[in-house]
């Protein structure tokens, strides 16, 4: 029997609940902000619901460097990310009762500036507690999907249906919907604000303590993270992440618009999603056996190049419908291979003094610049290759055969450019 290193449960379930967190409202976000309020919804617009979805998030990313650093010089990151969920625990209470644009869209964006932090800080604080990251990390990671997936179909299956029987397809379950479903959706939100404040009391006192590591360095910790952009293999690194990114943000903007275009029933829109986070699962179980045999350059190859292949198969109009549920698997490969990779990468090069800020500079391109980036080019394909206010069927061609070119790029660039740095405690090339 192998043994689970030190603290693995307790790291696990930080991943699981950071996650699990923001999969409990998410994924339903657009339907009851943009449904008229008679139904129990908020009525906002599309374009409000982007801002407040996405534009929020991008904000607490770009800014989470600066918060994160405490948890490098001033305090143990366990009580750091406590703190943060705590407060930001609070703030997701108090927009639940909210029915203006105005406090939804402050109210979300106080929340992200306190959750994509925390989501830094574990990143790091796992990694410090692991003897062997690149090993180990991606079986730690996988609960971020476990809890992404489960908290959102536990709360549909306890508070938005009725009369349930089983089913064959994700999320295993069918039945009717309550009445006044939309408000009752709303509620994730307020269970995702106790959770989260749940969660942070929990992290504060019973997470291993994760003190800072002393450093020489005179500059702020945000300043030295930062620094790491003079690496070449991390510029590298962060200048495909700034392509791939964008990718990564319109396919989740346009996945479901191109599946009922495709001809899939509505119905079928949530388990066919659900097919990439269950893939996730098994590639992280995949990632943590074959980074020590293939190495950084191979695995992070192998992610960008999933991207290409996902928009190139979507892009082939005409082709059967499993074989575009394969594509949707395909995110699985896309999102651990590189993203996941990514955070291992970063931990290996950055100095341990600024651990959990070199992350959250990760986040600043990926779930920051990326997401904006995306908005700008999601806008220039639509003027291009969109006859109407949406894409017919045939048009998604162009749009997904652009997106798969620019991944290319991306994988291009990276063989040519990336060179792994050399480090005496890591072996992985």
């Amino acid at each position: 029997m192998i043994a689970l290193p030190k603290n693995y449960v307790r790291l696990c379930a930080m991943m699981f609940l950071q996650f699990g967190i923001y999969g409990l409202w998410l994924p339903i976000a657009g339907k009851f902000l943009t449904a008229d309020p008679s139904t129990g919804g908020l009525g906002f617009t599309e374009t409000q619901m982007g801002a407040i979805v996405g534009i929020a998030a991008s904000v607490g990313a770009l800014c989470s460097p600066f918060i994160v650093q405490i948890a490098d010089r001033r305090f143990a990151a366990q009580r750091v990310l406590g703190v943060l969920m705590m407060i930001g625990g609070l703030l997701k209470i108090g927009i639940y009762p909210q029915s203006t644009f105005l406090a939804w869209l402050l109210l979300s964006v106080s929340f992200t500036l306190m959750f994509m932090p925390a989501a830094a800080i574990c990143n790091a604080l796992a990694m410090r507690h692991l003897d062997e990251p690149s090993r180990q990390f991606p079986n730690v990671r996988l609960w971020t999907a476990v809890g992404w997936v489960l908290m959102g179909w536990t709360f549909s299956l306890i508070v938005l249906k009725t009369n349930v029987t089983g089913s064959w397809l994700p999320p295993f379950f069918k039945g009717d919907d309550v009445p006044q479903v939309m408000g009752e959706m709303k509620k994730s939100v307020m269970w995702s604000g106790i959770m989260a404040f749940g969660y942070g009391v929990w992290a504060f006192f019973f997470l291993p303590n994760t003190p800072p590591i002393e450093s020489k360095s005179q500059r702020p910790a945000v300043a030295d993270a930062f620094a790491l952009l003079k690496i070449p293999s991390i510029a590298v690194l962060l200048f495909v992440t700034l392509i791939i990114s964008p990718m990564n943000t319109i396919y989740f903007m346009q996945c479901a618009k191109f599946l009922s275009e495709a001809g899939l029933d509505s119905a079928y829109l949530l388990p066919a999603m659900a097919i990439g986070q269950i893939c996730e699962i098994v590639m992280y179980v995949v990632l943590g056996r074959l980074l020590p045999k293939i190495g950084f350059k191979a695995v992070l190859t192998i992610g960008i190049a999933a991207y290409a292949l996902r928009f190139f198969l979507f892009g082939t109009i005409g082709v059967p419908m499993w074989i575009i549920l394969v594509g949707l698997g395909i995110h699985g490969i896309c999102y651990a291979f590189f993203t996941s990779t990514c955070f291992i990468y970063i931990n290996k090069v950055a100095s341990k003094d600024v651990a959990n800020t070199a992350q959250s500079v990760f986040n600043f391109i990926w779930y920051g610049i990326g997401p904006l980036l995306a908005v700008a080019l999601n806008w220039v394909l639509a003027h291009f290759f969109a006859s109407g206010k949406k894409f017919a069927h045939a048009e998604f061609q162009n749009f997904w055969y652009v997106l798969g070119a620019i991944s290319l790029i991306g994988m291009i660039v990276f063989i040519l450019r990336f060179r792994v740095e050399s480090d005496s405690s890591d072996s992985i090339s």
